[in-house]
């Protein structure tokens, strides 16, 4: 035992207590050119009175989203959803007036997204992006570790950041959680203050030190995009709100839209270990990875881009396509919309 604790502690010691679990470990083997977008209702929300419950049942839904290395989440409304007076101008956006704040006027839509994207945002930018809210009240409390939230002594190459206000005009500076509050400097590149941007440090293994003099370290722009298509490190989602189901996709971000639809539902036919075979889902991933084969078969299906999981609210899926209006469907022809229609389980107690 006393050789096991010694080896532990040797294991240990290295590491600073300013350095994430995950620095000193390969992350991903390879790029991962594909997304993978989820889209849930936010009925779910709307049903909890209680913003403690509302807040830890949005947090669930974030280290969810961030152990599956989802890309895009989109939070869509359905007829469960009561209405308020400013409900169609608040759904399109979770920044400007703060009517959610209100009982009255509470939008699960707005609520659910701005706690996800308060989630997602790295802490140490969280101060200067999410004025103060009532919405936020307890989302303090809820702790991601994804790879993009980086701590002050992380060797990682990639750092979220926030723009500055201008103090040289040879480019701008962005705090990126150094440590000593050191900022990365970008030259020739002029940027607004309080953009939220993705750098790569061009020494990411730089030590520095508590008593460090320095101004500044150098950095460039990249894509939010880039860490994941180059070394295939998970890099957090983006938020998109929509109105309806039906415009989950038809208003994609993704140009060209999502090449594979999932609707999920506890009707399904077939149950998803049916559907996700050699021959289907799992060519269509690999596939998407660049593989050719699948355990020694060729992969028939084209090689997605864009992947789109869509699971329904509180009454389920069919209930809201069927409360869409915009859609050309109903309930029992919900699986139309969708490349393959499944339920998570065989069988389920509820």
């Amino acid at each position: 035992m006393a050789n096991l604790n010694m080896a532990m502690l040797a294991k240990h010691q290295h590491r600073s207590p300013f350095m994430s679990p995950w620095a000193h470990q390969t992350i991903a083997n390879k790029p991962r050119p594909y997304t993978v977008s989820v889209a849930i209702s936010a009925s779910m929300i709307a049903q909890l009175e209680k913003p403690e419950l509302r807040t830890f049942l949005a947090g669930q839904i974030a280290r969810t989203l961030t152990v599956m290395q989802v890309d895009e989440v989109v939070v869509y409304e359905d007829a469960l959803i009561p209405a308020s007076g400013s409900a169609t101008a608040a759904a399109k956006s979770t920044e400007g007036a703060f009517e959610s704040a209100s009982k009255k006027n509470f939008d699960a839509t707005v609520f659910l997204a701005r706690i996800l994207q308060f989630c997602e945002c790295p802490p140490y930018l969280r101060k200067a992006l999410f004025p103060i809210h009532r919405d936020l009240q307890f989302a303090g409390m809820i702790n991601l570790e994804s790879p993009h939230h980086t701590r002050i002594d992380d060797p990682i190459a990639f750092r979220e950041g926030v723009t500055l206000e201008a103090t040289r005009k040879d480019g701008t500076l962005v705090d990126c959680g150094l440590r000593n509050s050191i900022p990365a400097f970008i030259k020739d590149k002029a940027i607004k203050p309080g953009v939220r941007v993705t750098i790569k440090l061009s020494n990411p293994n730089q030590k520095i030190s508590f008593n460090s003099n320095l101004s500044s370290v150098p950095a460039t722009v990249v894509s939010p995009n880039h860490p994941r298509e180059t070394t295939g490190v998970y890099w957090g989602y983006n938020v998109r709100l929509a109105g309806s189901i039906g415009k989950v996709l038809s208003e994609s971000a993704y140009e060209g839209g999502y090449d594979v639809t999932i609707g999920v539902s506890e009707l399904a036919k077939h149950c998803v270990s049916e559907v996700v075979t050699k021959s289907s889902l799992a060519s269509i991933v690999a596939s998407a990875d660049g593989a050719d084969e699948v355990d020694g078969e060729a992969s028939t299906p084209k090689p997605f881009k864009h992947l789109m999981v869509v699971f329904g609210g509180a009454k389920g899926i069919e209930y809201s396509v069927g409360a869409d209006e915009d859609v050309r469907a109903g309930e029992d022809e919900c699986e139309q919309l969708f490349s393959y229609f499944v339920r998570p389980m065989a069988s389920q107690g509820n």
